[in-house]
């Protein structure tokens, strides 16, 4: 792709978003470049909580397949006999994130059936976040879900902002798709912004800090010395450039700022989602809007000729490769381990090979190992949890002793 259109895919995202955040906030629009250019940059180490890290303080261990697509998100349009079906699946690691910004697009198609009853197949983060941008439009619907939160793949997700993880194979990668993408990334952005400081902050911020005892050349060397070693490895997409702005930029941290006792630290800000506090928001809203929810399992295409809705709104994630023949639906496993929950820690925490949220239901612990591609074992693996745990604890036990919240702890 031309770099001056990357440029103007990225500069468009960051400028709708800032300008529309400034108009609300009062700022005048030639303020923007200010405020922009403004440094960030601590001027005093931050006082962090002592994070706890242990077998003994697990409390779940949770497996879930991610429902990727090769190719990216399918939100095509289909007949099937006299209905109209609405796909909206497919998007990997980013299905949280990119919710509301693919359902918008989904529910645009749906929409032009003049339709006034929908039927949205699959309960999880697409589901609902379809089925509500659909009754907020006056329709009726109804969602006809296997399962439902916590027993569905989107309850046992990380929660975090993230819309490039595993949107597309590299292969895929191309001017049309940076464009699709970009456009479902600023919407899904803009709508969790309003769900910041609900009850039961099902969406807030938290710094997060980078810990590692390598260089970015030294890990980037690595990297390609692992593709070049597994050439079978999938490479996905990345277009976290086009949106960066969205995000507050990584700040390299060094002494006397750095909280951590490591040669290389860095912080940004990271969105989070807390599951179980925004999954209950979402049910909430389509229940008070008049949506209904069905249980039910359909087993072939066959079966949905016999709903009364004419327009239906696929969300099924991997149900989709054998309900609709989709065979680019590849699952991608994911393993999370939770600590009990320490509501002083509001920080999280990197390293090369883990990472820590600090999420209201629990200490939340994944790691960055490869392997996971088309793999359907939802058992727990062991050497995975070690793994974070041992990564965790040496990156908790740098925080400094003058950095300590001891207040907190």
């Amino acid at each position: 792709m031309m770099p001056n259109r990357r440029r103007f895919l990225a500069q468009s995202i960051t400028t709708a978003s800032a300008l529309t955040w400034m108009l609300r906030s009062g700022y005048a629009a030639n303020d923007y470049e200010t405020l922009f250019k403004t440094s960030d940059v601590s001027s005093s180490m931050p006082q962090l909580a002592p994070l706890r890290i242990s077998h003994d303080r697990i409390i779940r261990k949770t497996v879930g397949l991610r429902p990727f697509r090769t190719e990216g998100p399918n939100l095509s349009v289909e007949r099937l006999n006299e209905k109209t079906v609405c796909h909206n699946y497919g998007h990997g690691g980013s299905g949280w994130s990119l919710s509301w910004g693919s359902s918008k697009l989904a529910v645009d198609n749906a929409l032009k059936t003049g339709a006034d009853r929908f039927a949205v197949l699959g309960c999880g983060a697409l589901g609902m976040t379809t089925a509500i941008l659909l009754l907020r439009r006056g329709k009726q619907v109804t969602i006809y879900a296997k399962e439902q939160h916590p027993r569905i793949t989107s309850s046992v997700a990380t929660g975090v902002w993230s819309p490039e993880s595993r949107f597309c194979l590299k292969e895929f990668e191309s001017p049309e798709k940076e464009s699709f993408w970009a456009s479902m990334c600023l919407e899904s952005y803009n709508a969790y912004q309003f769900l910041v400081g609900l009850p039961g902050n099902p969406v807030e911020w938290a710094d997060n800090y980078f810990v590692s005892d390598k260089s970015r050349e030294q890990r980037k060397e690595e990297r390609e010395a692992f593709y070049a070693a597994n050439p079978t490895e999938p490479r996905f997409a990345h277009f976290e450039n086009l949106a960066k702005e969205l995000s507050p930029k990584s700040e390299d941290l060094a002494d006397p700022v750095s909280p951590f006792q490591k040669p290389y630290v860095s912080k940004n800000r990271r969105m989070l989602f807390n599951i179980s506090a925004y999954s209950k928001y979402l049910m909430d809203e389509i229940r008070l809007n008049g949506g209904k929810i069905v249980e039910q399992t359909f087993r072939s295409k066959d079966e949905l000729a016999l709903l009364p809705e004419s327009t239906l709104v696929n969300c099924t994630g991997l149900g989709s490769k054998n309900l609709f023949g989709d065979e680019k639906m590849v699952p991608v496993r994911g393993q999370l381990v939770a600590l009990i929950p320490q509501p002083e820690v509001n920080y999280g925490l990197s390293t090369d090979d883990a990472y820590m949220l600090p999420r209201r239901d629990g200490i939340l612990l994944g790691t960055s190992r490869n392997g996971n591609y088309g793999s359907t074992d939802l058992s727990v693996n062991e050497e995975q949890t070690d793994l974070a745990i041992m990564a965790l604890r040496d990156a908790a036990a740098a925080l400094k002793v003058e950095a300590r919240n001891l207040a907190a702890a």
